[in-house]
């Protein structure tokens, strides 16, 4: 390995050295808007047979001098470079070292290799890889590079690693390590990152759109973890000397890191454009399978289709990453499934990121330089969402002063993003064209708030909690499906497999497992209260590795109104789903209730002629009711509303009239994808009414707060004013009143 230079000087430019430890990068000592230059020094004993000097990395320009001798210019943030000592042999030296970092005039983000951590907070400058003094030239051991791709296989669709089926869990790691201030921690922090997230259930780290130090890698494959290296190509300039230079560092990085065997996938940029020439795209693709040997390898990590750019695509997977509100995600999914197109395996090379509210009142009081509101520290420089340092100064939960709605919605958020997580990945694993995910993401950072863990590194999920969706294997229910019949024809439709009308309860259980799995099925249902409600076991089968199957259907009779548990078990794997029963809606409750329903959206039947009113997509007429003492309900999706998706990026606050508070699988069914716009719907309602809102929607993001279901009162009659849809109708939520057993609570 070589002697470790560590101790160096620093100079930041006011002429005063200051000792450091290599690795080493230049934080809150300069105005982070600066590239520098800054010069490191240190004193090396050349040996007398020579040597070299190996720079594991230096971000980003590195002018080096020995004994005040210019001997070399490095550019690139990621690649290591070696420095000839040979003719300074037996000599004591001082070796200087002038960097200066991307994101400024001379280097801006978009003209090198920046990858994506510029977008998450910032820039970063120094000499932030180890630097070690070797008696040679580094080179990689030959016997190693032999075997390159001799672990992984693909077979159609279907993934093979060390000859035995692989399913990707994945986990996206962007990097982010405010304690270091560069993404090169110390060991002790790698490893035990590491064995968290597989104590979560992943089997693999994507890095996206940076390159980790090369023991991180080590220490995955001593953990029996495998790695997806993402380049750094994010949203590059389009001027082909520029791309030019970004190719050049490309190349290096994957020469360097082409012997480590457990990197499985890899992919030449992420989330490309017109930026990138396909020809270009195809030159790397090559590149890198030639130099890798690895059957997976891709060239845009998201892909044309869904971000745009010339639609040739070139590699040997389809990658895609679907961001949708949760109601969406399976049919989105079932867009993306290959069809007739080439057989290859599908990957979510990021999805279902799950925003919660983090812990605002620790962070002010700790006050972390990434959410400082002092641009020397904190400015925006080239990231699109930058709203923390600013509702952090005001925010009454950042200041402590509702510090038990800040736990509640802490809490609620947390427990939201379980059930998007578990919804989705079942609806992933019963479609096996797709042959893994990855999830974003792996820690909060001052852009998102979707990590599995959180801003201090600590789990936010305990293990039994992703279990039965992030596990090897993974049982799931299957839909059933009710095409509903709409103006002369069917169009596609689901029934709620959450909540059921009074009579048959009926579930389609499917598994999916890696290795493959045998079983039958083991099932029971509970009340809430804990009653027995039924139980049965069905007959045994074989579930192949790497393939979606039914092992079963359960039928039952619940005549009951109540909430219920539902648990499974198959082949050594459980899971449990909580469910409701609802009876359907009374005619008799309905006949003092007008439907005006132009749309056709509830189906109209059943309801009377007034003198109360339902308003469906529309407040016209809303205040005369009122003031004529009429009571009245407007479900809003147009005019009266703003676009905000009900799921992702936002938490809810519940007054004690909320229907379905924090009930997450009742919300599902009726969740819509708007807001309530005041004060443009106040001019609908009669003088003097006081608006009470009963569930509150607050973006995790930028903590803006809008309504969706509200009530009025006044001397008038009372109404409901509402962006929930009883109707349902949004992706899998069943079609129409009648169909809608959560619509109909």
């Amino acid at each position: 390995m070589g002697e470790l230079i560590s101790k160096w000087q620093v100079d930041y430019g006011n002429g005063e050295s200051v000792e450091i430890q290599i690795p080493h990068a230049w934080g809150q000592e300069l105005d982070i808007r600066s590239e520098g230059p800054v010069t490191y020094t240190t004193q090396v004993r050349v040996p007398r047979a020579g040597g070299w000097l190996r720079f594991q990395a230096v971000s980003y320009e590195a002018v080096v001098s020995i004994d005040g001798n210019e001997a070399l210019t490095h550019r690139g943030i990621w690649d290591a470079f070696e420095v000839d000592l040979n003719p300074w042999s037996g000599r004591v030296v001082e070796v200087k070292v002038v960097v200066t970092k991307n994101g400024g005039e001379r280097f801006p983000v978009k003209d090198v290799a920046s990858g994506f951590l510029p977008y998450v907070f910032h820039t970063f400058g120094g000499i932030w890889g180890e630097v070690r003094l070797l008696d040679k030239r580094f080179q990689h051991d030959e016997a190693e590079a032999a075997g390159l791709g001799s672990r992984v296989a693909v077979m159609d669709s279907r993934i093979y690693v060390d000859g035995e089926p692989f399913y990707i869990r994945g986990l996206l790691h962007w990097g982010w390590y405010p304690e270091t201030g560069h993404p090169n921690p110390p060991e002790d922090v790698i490893r035990a990152e590491v064995q968290a997230a597989k104590e979560l259930g992943f089997n693999l780290v994507k890095f996206c759109l940076w390159v980790p130090p090369e023991r991180y890698l080590r220490i995955l494959a001593e953990e029996g973890m495998e790695a997806w290296l993402e380049l750094p190509l994010w949203d590059p300039s389009s001027d082909p000397r520029k791309l030019e230079v970004i190719a050049s560092e490309i190349e290096r990085i994957v020469r360097q890191y082409a012997h480590h065997d457990n990197i499985i996938v890899w992919t030449v940029g992420c989330e490309l454009s017109h930026a990138t020439p396909p020809e270009y795209r195809a030159h790397l693709v090559q590149l890198v399978k030639n130099l890798t040997g690895c059957p997976l390898v891709k060239d845009n990590s998201g892909g044309a289709e869904m971000y745009g750019g010339d639609l040739r695509e070139f590699g040997d997977l389809y990658d895609y990453h679907p961001y949708c509100d949760t109601p969406f995600y399976p049919v989105v999914l079932d867009s993306l499934l290959p069809g007739a197109r080439t057989p290859m395996p599908v990957l979510l090379g990021e999805f279902n990121d799950a925003d919660v509210h983090r812990d605002l009142t620790r962070i002010h009081q700790e006050m972390p330089f990434w959410a400082s509101n002092m641009p020397e520290l904190n400015d925006a420089g080239v990231r699109w969402q930058h709203d923390l340092p600013n509702f952090l100064q005001v925010n009454p939960m950042a200041l402590g002063e509702e510090f038990d709605r800040h736990e509640k919605l802490m809490e609620s958020t947390r427990e939201k993003a379980l059930f998007m997580r578990k919804f989705v990945h079942e609806a992933v694993r019963a479609r096996d064209p797709i042959a893994g995910y990855v999830i974003t993401g792996w820690r909060d950072t001052p852009i998102s708030t979707a990590g599995m863990f959180d801003d201090w590194g600590q789990a936010r999920y305990a293990a039994d909690e992703c279990r039965s969706w992030n596990g090897s294997d993974a049982l799931f229910l299957i839909p059933t499906r009710r095409p509903p019949w709409v103006d002369g024809g069917n169009r596609p439709g689901w029934l709620d497999p959450y909540n059921h009308f009074r009579g048959q309860v009926f579930f389609r259980i499917g598994g999916h497992s890696q290795a493959g799995m045998e079983g039958g099925l083991l099932w029971r249902v509970t009340s809430d209260r804990g009653d027995l409600i039924a139980r049965g076991a069905l007959s045994q089968l074989e579930i192949e590795p790497l393939t979606s199957t039914e092992v079963g259907q359960i039928s039952i009779e619940i005549e009951e109104p109540g909430a219920y548990f539902l648990d499974v078990e198959f082949g050594g794997t459980n899971n449990r789903w909580s469910f409701h029963v609802e009876s359907p809606l009374d005619p008799d409750s309905l006949v003092d209730w007008e439907l005006d329903d132009s749309r056709q959206d509830f189906g109209g039947k059943g309801f009377g002629e007034g003198p109360n009113r339902i308003l469906v997509g529309h407040v016209d007429g809303l205040a005369e009711a009122l003031s004529e003492g009429k009571n009245a309900i407007a479900i809003l999706d147009g005019p009266g509303t703003k676009a905000a998706p009900f799921w992702r990026e936002s938490g809810y606050e519940f007054q004690a009239a909320a229907p379905f508070a924090s009930q997450w699988e009742r919300l599902l069914a009726v969740s819509g994808d708007r807001v309530l716009d005041w004060p443009s719907l106040a001019e609908n309602l009669p003088p003097h009414y006081q608006i009470e809102t009963i569930v509150n929607r607050v973006d995790v993001r930028t903590y803006v707060e809008a309504p969706i279901l509200v009530r009025a009162r006044g001397d008038g009659g009372t109404a409901i004013l509402t962006t929930l849809r009883p109707q349902g109708g949004l992706g899998v939520q069943p079609q129409g009143i009648s169909r809608n057993p959560a619509g109909c609570a």
